[in-house]
């Protein structure tokens, strides 16, 4: 397992808290996206379960998103199905009906970000956590389903920084929307998490499923048209041979030498 398990209250009502632990910088790969929403999926059909929280103990990473070395050892004919995981993925996570609150516990870069505005109830230590959809920084254009949320979620000036990868502490998300509250330690920032869980408790869990259905539905109703775009994006040639010198000169350590 990729993830840590563990469970906030007793019976129903409760929440599950999924840490994520797939290594030092807690990348994603297809197989643990294939991982976590199997979680989902049980987390959902289980009736105690009334919410979930993704959080991370890796003293620095939240989530660094997509896996370099993985993507290396990627042939070119699976490249789209291991890289497009994650746009899957996304929808999965807002088909989730319950909510979904994440503490940004450190670098939430790429994958890391997806799943921050994919969430309910956001978040952050402050300090030293960044959060960045870096997604075109390594020459993939950003999924039009990733931009239909975030133009949801932070102010109407900001979309376009957002998307373009600009890396944000924890107040500058904050005031743009990206993130609901900041904390100073990873008690106060459980403090923030438990607070909400109470409160969302006390509501009928049947009326938090359809509203947040109701808000998602749509960007969900967009989202094959979406799909397309972004399979035919992650096959254009030159994209393709950008984001490969990405992760090559990241496993290399030294900046990417892009064809356009």
């Amino acid at each position: 397992m990729h993830f840590k398990l563990s469970d906030i209250g007793k019976e129903k009502k409760r929440t599950r808290v999924i840490d994520i632990q797939t290594n030092e910088q807690n990348s994603l790969t297809r197989a643990t996206l294939l991982e976590l929403k199997a979680i989902l999926d049980d987390t959902l059909k289980d009736d105690t379960y009334a919410s979930l929280l993704f959080t991370s103990t890796n003293p620095k990473f939240f989530s660094n998103g997509l896996d370099a070395a993985n993507v290396l050892a990627t042939p070119d004919d699976k490249l789209v199905e291991e890289v497009g995981e994650i746009v899957l993925f996304f929808g999965h996570l807002l088909r989730f009906d319950k909510p979904v609150l994440t503490e940004v516990t450190g670098y939430a870069m790429g994958g890391g970000a997806v799943i921050t505005v994919g969430s309910d109830y956001k978040y952050m230590l402050d300090g030293k956590s960044r959060i960045s959809f870096s997604e075109v920084l390594v020459g993939l254009p950003l999924p039009g389903c990733f931009i239909d949320k975030i133009a949801r979620t932070v102010e109407a000036r900001y979309i376009n920084t957002v998307c373009a990868g600009e890396n944000y502490k924890a107040p500058e998300a904050k005031a743009m929307g990206l993130i609901d509250e900041i904390a100073a330690d990873s008690e106060s920032l459980r403090k923030l998490s438990l607070k909400k869980i109470d409160y969302l408790n006390r509501i009928p869990l049947s009326a938090l499923r359809r509203t947040k259905q109701a808000i998602n539905a749509p960007i969900l109703e967009r989202f094959e048209g979406t799909l397309r775009h972004t399979h035919e994006s992650f096959t254009t040639p030159v994209i393709v041979k950008n984001f490969r010198e990405s992760m090559k000169a990241l496993s290399e350590k030294r900046r990417p030498q892009y064809a356009d």
